[in-house]
C-alpha cells in the first residue's frame, strides 16, 4: 500500500512539473507514455523508441538526454527547449512517424510556433556514434546549438 502511495505521488509530481501524463512505472523509468500537446512556442528535442527496447537503444537515450540537460540548462529552465521521450508504438504518437519520417530509434529537434511544426531535424548520425559517448553528446549539443540558433 505504501509503495503505491509513493508511486502515485511521484506520478502527481511529474505530471505538475512537465506537463506530460506518466503511467507510475514510466515515472520511475522516465520514460513518456503519452505526449503533451504540442508547445506553442518552443523547440523539442524528442527521442523516439519504440515497445522493444535493446541496450543500445537505452544507450541512445541516455547520452540523448545527458547531451540535452547538461548542455541546455538555461533553455530547459526558461522553456525555450524541452526534453521529451516518446513511444512511437503508443497509439497517440503513431503520427510522428509520418510527420518526422522516421525509420528507426531518433533523435528530432523540431521547432514549434503557436503550436505547428515550423522545421525539424533528425540527428541521424546517432547510430553511428552510439559507441563513442563524447562523440555523441557532442553531435547533439552542436546540433541543438545550431537548431536554436537558426530559430
Amino acid at each position: 500500500m505504501r509503495h503505491s502511495v509513493i508511486g502515485c505521488a511521484v506520478l502527481a509530481v511529474v505530471v505538475v512539473l512537465t506537463g506530460t501524463i506518466l503511467s507510475p512505472q514510466a515515472a520511475v523509468a522516465g520514460e513518456a507514455e503519452t505526449v503533451a500537446a504540442n508547445p506553442d512556442d518552443a523547440v523539442v528535442a524528442y527521442y523516439f523508441h519504440g515497445n522493444k527496447r535493446c541496450s543500445t537503444c537505452r544507450k541512445l537515450e541516455a547520452y540523448s538526454q545527458e547531451a540535452i540537460a547538461g548542455g541546455f540548462a538555461a533553455e530547459l529552465e526558461a522553456g525555450e527547449l524541452e526534453w521529451r521521450v516518446v513511444n512511437v508504438d503508443e497509439k497517440a504518437n503513431e503520427h510522428f512517424v509520418t510527420d518526422f519520417e522516421l525509420v528507426t530509434k531518433s533523435v528530432v529537434l523540431v521547432e514549434y510556433r503557436d503550436g505547428e511544426v515550423v522545421r525539424f531535424r533528425n540527428l541521424k548520425l546517432v547510430w553511428q556514434l552510439v559507441g563513442d559517448e563524447d562523440g555523441f553528446v557532442r553531435y547533439v549539443r552542436d546540433e541543438t546549438r545550431d537548431f536554436l540558433a537558426e530559430g
